[in-house]
Formats: C-alpha cells, structure tokens, sequence
C-alpha cells in the first residue's frame, strides 16, 4: 500500500509538471459563491450542503481506528453552512458530521460596533474497546455484582474463574464528552467591553478502574462516568492607546453523579473475613468548586515601554461526604475525624510585565510572576487506625498532610541588534519554590540563556538558543523518607538538584518564491548529581528537516521529516532489612531508550486539470520504548528477565479529489487509509490470554487466579474509508 501510496503520488507530479508547461501559471477568478458572498456585505443569502455516503472496513481493533471520531458508515451530512453579510451585522451558522458522535455546531453573530456572540456545541466521543468482557452485572451506578453460585464455587475450590470466562459478556467501552459553550461581547462603546464566556461540560460513559484488595485479587471495572463541569467567566474591558484595565470573576463547579464504585470480590462470597472481604469499595471524584476574582492593567511607560499587571486571587473548595474506612463487616471501621471532607485552598497569583525599548538597538523585557497554592483544609486525624485495602486494620496511622506550594519567578532579557538582520539576547531567570510536606523545604534555581536571531532578509532566517540551568533544594529532610518507607539516598525528580542545558537551532531558507527549506535541532541534557536513588539523568534529541515547493498557485508540494530520541537512567534497591537497605550491591537500575520517526507529505493540485482539485498527504509515526534492566557487578539479587521492546507504527494517507460540475454544485470522492501495528507486553495477548489472570501458557497447570480483568488489549488494525460527497453552494 505504502509503495502504491507514493508511486500515485509521483504520477501526480508528473501531471502537475506536464499541466505547468502547457497552462499558464496563474488560476482563474475565483466564482465560489460563498468565497464572494463572505468577503461582501450585500446582504444575500450564502450557504453550502455538503452531503453524501461513507463506506468502511476494518480489519483488527475497531476502536483505535475511530478512537476519537464517528467514521461508521453510511448517509452523513458534512460542513454545512448558512450565512448573512451586512454592514451592520454578520450571521453564519455552521455544522458538522450532524447526527454522528463526533457533531459539532457552530453559530455566530457579529451585531457590528454592539454585540459578538459565538455559541457551540461539540461532541468529542472517545472509544476505548470493542473487546472488553466481564462477569459482573451493573445492579446500580457504580454497583457490580457476581452471580453467587460463581462466588460459591471459586471459594469451595471446586472452579476457578478460568471456568467461567465463556460466560463473559462483550459489551463496547466508550464515553462522550459534550461541550456547549456561549462566548459573547457587548461592546459598551468604542473604548469598553463586557465579556460573558459560559461552558458546560459533561461526560458519560464508562473507562476501565482498578480496584484490589492488597497485592492480590485484583478486579478491573468499567466504572461508569457521568460528570458535569460549569466554568463561568466574567470580565469588564477598557482600554485606548494610552493603556488598559480589565477586572473580571471567574467560577467553576464540577459534579459527578457516581460518588463511589462497589464490587464483589471474585473469590470470596461470604460471610466477611478480616483478612478477605465479600465486596470492597472506593470513591471516585469529588464535587468541587472553584472561583477567581482577577484584574489587569496594562499602561504605557517612558521609553517607548509598556508595563502590564496581572492579580488573581481564587479558592477551591470541597465539601464531599466522607467515606467510612471500610465495607467489610468483619472489621470494626475506625470512627470519621468529621463526616465531610472541609477541604479548602486559597489562591494568590500575580504576574507583572515591564517591556521598553530605551534605544534603537537596545531593548529589554522583564517579568515577575508569583503564585502561592495555600491548603486549609482541617488536618485529618487518625487515631482510632485505618483499614488497608477492606482487608488489613492498621492501628498506627498518622494525620493527613497536606502540600501547600509557594513559587516566584523573575525573568529578565537584554537584546541587542548587533547587525541590521542579526540581534543578541542575554537572559536571566530566577525560580524559587517554598513547599510543605516535601523532603526539601526550597528550591532555588538560576537560569541562564543566549540567543541569536537573524531574521532581517528576505530569503533566510536563523535562531539559535543555548540554556543553562542550576536547581538546589534547601532544608532537606532526613527523617521524611524512612518514615513514608523509601530509601534514604531517594530524591524525586521534580524537587531534586538538576543541571540542565540545553540547545536549540532552527532555520529557515528560501532561495526563492517556490522553494522553502527548514531545519530544526533540539539537544537537551539533565543530570541529578547527589540522587543516589530515582531519576539519575534524561536525555534528549529531536531533529527536523522539512521543504515546500510551490511553482506557482497550483501547486503546492510540502514534505517533512522528523527524527527523536530519549533516553532515562534510574536506580532503585531491592531491599527488605535494614541491613539490605545500606548495602550498594542490591542496586538495579532500569536504563530507558526512546526513539521516534515521523514523515508528513502532502500535494496538493488547485484546477491544473480544470475544474478540479486534487490533494495527496500521508502521515508515518513509528515509535520503539525499549527498558534495560541491569544489577550491581557482584549483586546477590536473582537475574532480571528482559522485556521486550514496546514498538509502534502508524501509517495514516488520504486521497481527495473534487470536481467543479457548475457554479454551485461540486462532485467528490475521498479515499482514507490506516495501517497500524502495535508490540507492547504490557497489555499485549502474551500477558492477557483471559481476562482472569495470571496467563497460562500451553502445557501449563492451571494457576490460582489472582485478577479478573476487562480484556482490554493493544491490538493492530487495517482500516479502509470511502467517501462519495455533493457540495451544493449559494
């Protein structure tokens, strides 16, 4: 397919070069009636109905192919359009792919000088699985229930859950995202504005959840979601050319509608015991609120400057009912501190902008930011103990904590023009951080960066950034790590000293005016010089190199192509006594090795052959993860066994060709392909041959389950689209 794909592509080419040494290089006047009606203000009537059927088939997973979109076949109608032009208003309504799962409408109204309204509406379906089975029912939202002859069984080891997998029921796990939004501007008069912006978000449908019940019998759900997010935002504008100043409140609530998710437990139906419950229970995502009062002014300064400031302030709250620790009947549940969970924050943000020009050649940038994450929410005390996983009491548990975070960054930047197509920058940045509940109290990190820019002729274009930059906490914590049971020499990466540099090149070339080059270079390093344990270094490296080639306006040929790679070092220690934790021979590391290909092609041929218009492009993603273990030399720990490497490919091409019959009326035809290929021992069918596991293998006994899965895998598919359409514009 691939050598068909590029073989049509060059015959294209060859008719396009053929076309331009006949034709002449210019193209026609343009009589799209809604090209003419919307850049007019007479106030006719405009619109276009494109229309027609779809056809496809797929060969594997059927839901990767339409992951995020509504390909099924069949009559759709696509793009329509209807709209009205006048000089003292604009109306333009648009839809797509109506009746489908992926519809999306769009409607705006410009009242000119008064009003601006945009209102949509768009579905965004994403389809997880077409393969998932389980043994449960749904007696309720979020409520799973076995048959009790299966629990029965199981527990008097007669069966396992093995013997039941042909009783599994297929069912299609997906969710929509439903997203309306109202944007509108009242325009006070020619220097105020109102700013009235509402979105409405709700998701339904189901994704797969784990739940367990320790390290074993470990149970996946497809634990239903049904959720609504409301975000308001509110501003009054005024501005002229002297400066301006903006105050607004902004507002958010989230609500689900499923507040907890319940199951049995596969092998146990009753009564309770301490250690194995009959059922176990979780909480899924708590309502909330959230809301910001903010300002910005921005006013004009001496030196050809202006100075703009930012203040926000917000805060989130939660006030869900709390969960008892535990479900399981046989345990005495530890009394609630408070029976809701009180949870509060207080949000302080500010940011402030200084930009001046003192000279022709000179200019600098400065900018200030601040945000501070305060949490007040009530501590959490435990002293009745808690209960682990439905299963195990723990007397000894201490209170909750929390992780407020405080953070101010300064940035400064001088450029100068050193030549009259070439400047300089210098900057600096200063990044401080004040935590709480972390193993280190600050972190203060030193920026420094240089870049060049030659921007200032007409057929080439460089840049250039190198950056520096120093992290170092302070105030570690000695004692935080053994007490949460990790490793004294353990220090997470985000909180950790890092040396970090990194260089950026991008250029660009254009000879003349049907020519583009462009390259790019990306080289990054970090380093985690006193982590004994966990991040140890990253690497970095992209490349690209792309060209257009468009001899005149009807043709256009663009090509790229992109190479990366990653690469993480991180160490851990296989330890259980005190003696194990101190000795550097239990050492392993896991040494990560990433890289990415892509090439993106596209032609595209505006009525060379009249009346017609022709466009080729294909997109190739290929992608290899590959993990190395490695020990300590002398190490007594057992010898890792390899993972294979996580390998995917995608090869996704189009063909669309449409033909002008008359003025109003356009006949085309579409060809879609999908070619994708997928190597991952994760969710591969060499670890999950059921969905209750763990995996036998041919000649094996038939193992104790342990977990009873969905079945989901990563699987490869072959996809073929066809698409016949009518466009009738007006």
């Amino acid at each position: 397919m691939r050598n068909q794909l590029w073989m049509t592509a060059g015959l294209v080419l060859m008719s396009a070069a053929v076309a331009r040494a006949q034709d002449p290089p210019t193209l026609a006047a343009r009589t799209d009636p809604v090209e003419i009606a919307r850049s007019e203000t007479t106030g006719k009537v405009y619109g276009s109905l494109d229309f027609g059927g779809r056809i496809n088939q797929v060969d594997g997973d059927e839901a990767r192919f339409q992951r995020y979109r509504d390909l099924r076949g069949g009559l759709y109608a696509n793009n329509l359009l209807l709209g009205r032009r006048t000089e003292d208003w604009n109306f333009e309504a648009q839809a797509w792919n109506a009746g489908y799962r992926d519809q999306r409408y769009l409607l705006d109204f410009q009242r000119v000088g008064r009003l601006s309204a945009t209102f949509l509406w768009d579905q965004i379906p994403m389809f997880i699985s077409r393969d998932t089975r389980m043994l449960f029912t749904q007696v309720a939202p979020g409520v799973f229930r076995l048959e009790d002859a299966l629990q029965q069984e199981i527990q008097g080891g007669t069966r396992t859950l093995r013997n039941f997998e042909d009783q599994a029921v297929r069912f299609d796990l997906r969710t929509t995202r439903k997203i309306g939004r109202a944007d509108i501007v009242f325009h006070v008069d020619r220097s105020t504005d109102i700013l009235v912006n509402v979105t409405n978000t709700t998701k339904e449908g189901a994704i797969p959840f784990g739940g367990t019940f320790g390290h074993g019998n470990a149970v996946e759900l497809p634990v239903p979601v049904d959720t609504r997010t409301t975000d308001l935002r509110t501003a009054l504008e005024w501005g002229n050319a002297s400066g301006m100043f903006r105050i607004g409140w902004d507002g958010s609530t989230f609500d689900s509608n499923v507040e907890s998710v319940t199951w049995d437990n596969p092998v146990r139906y009753g009564p309770d015991l301490a250690a194995t419950p009959s059922q176990g229970r979780m909480a899924l995502w708590p309502g909330n609120t959230l809301t910001y009062l903010h300002g910005t002014g921005a006013v004009a300064v001496p030196w050809r400057g202006r100075l703009t400031g930012y203040v926000a302030l917000g805060q989130g709250r939660s006030n869900e009912d709390l969960l008892p620790f535990t479900i399981n009947t046989a345990i005495a549940s530890p009394a609630l501190a408070r029976p809701t969970a009180e949870a509060k924050n207080q949000m302080t943000i500010a940011q402030f902008t200084l930009a001046m020009r003192p000279a022709r050649l000179f200019s600098v940038n400065a900018k200030y930011r601040y945000a501070d994450v305060d949490v007040q929410t009530p501590v959490f005390d435990r002293p009745g103990g808690t209960v682990a996983y439905d299963s195990s009491f723990q007397a000894a548990a201490g209170p909750s904590a929390y992780f407020s975070v405080k953070r101010a960054t300064f940035d400064a930047d001088g450029a100068f023009q050193v030549a009259p197509s070439t400047s300089v920058k210098v900057g600096f940045s200063r990044l401080a951080t004040d935590y709480q509940n972390r193993i280190f109290e600050k972190t203060g990190e030193n920026v420094f960066r240089v870049s060049v820019d030659t921007t200032g002729t007409a057929w080439a274009s460089v840049r250039g950034l190198y950056e520096n930059r120093k992290r170092e906490g302070e105030g570690f914590d000695a004692h935080l790590l053994p007490e949460i049971g990790e490793l004294a020499g353990m220090r997470y990466y985000d909180v950790a000293d890092r040396d970090r540099q990194r260089l950026t090149l991008i250029g660009n070339l254009m000879p003349g005016g049907m020519f583009g080059l462009t390259a790019s270079a990306g080289v990054g390093r970090d380093e985690y010089p006193d982590s004994a344990h966990g991040l140890q270094s990253y690497e970095s490296d992209q490349y690209s190199v792309g060209f257009s080639v468009t001899p005149d306006d009807r043709y256009n040929l663009t090509a790229s192509y992109g190479w990366e790679k990653y690469r993480s070092l991180q160490r851990s220690r296989g330890a259980t006594t005190a003696a194990d934790q101190v000795n550097p021979l239990r050492d392993w590391t896991t040494d990560y090795t990433g890289k990415v290909n892509f090439l993106e092609a596209a032609v595209d041929i505006d009525r060379a052959i009249e009346r017609t218009v022709i466009r080729l492009s294909a997109d190739w993603n290929r992608s290899n993860d590959a993990y190395l273990y490695g020990l300590a030399a002398g190490s007594p720990l057992a010898v890792p066994e390899q993972l294979p490497p996580v390998k995917n490919e995608l090869l996704r091409s189009e063909v669309d060709v449409s033909y002008e019959i008359s003025r109003n009326l356009r006949f085309g035809v579409a060809y879609w392909f999908d070619d994708y290929n997928v190597e991952d021992f994760a969710l591969g069918p060499t670890t999950i041959s059921g969905i209750a596991l763990p995996a036998v293998q041919e000649g094996q006994p038939v193992a104790a389950t342990n977990a009873l899965l969905l079945g989901y895998l990563y699987r490869p598919y072959t996809a073929h689209a066809g698409l016949v359409r009518l466009t009738y514009l007006w």
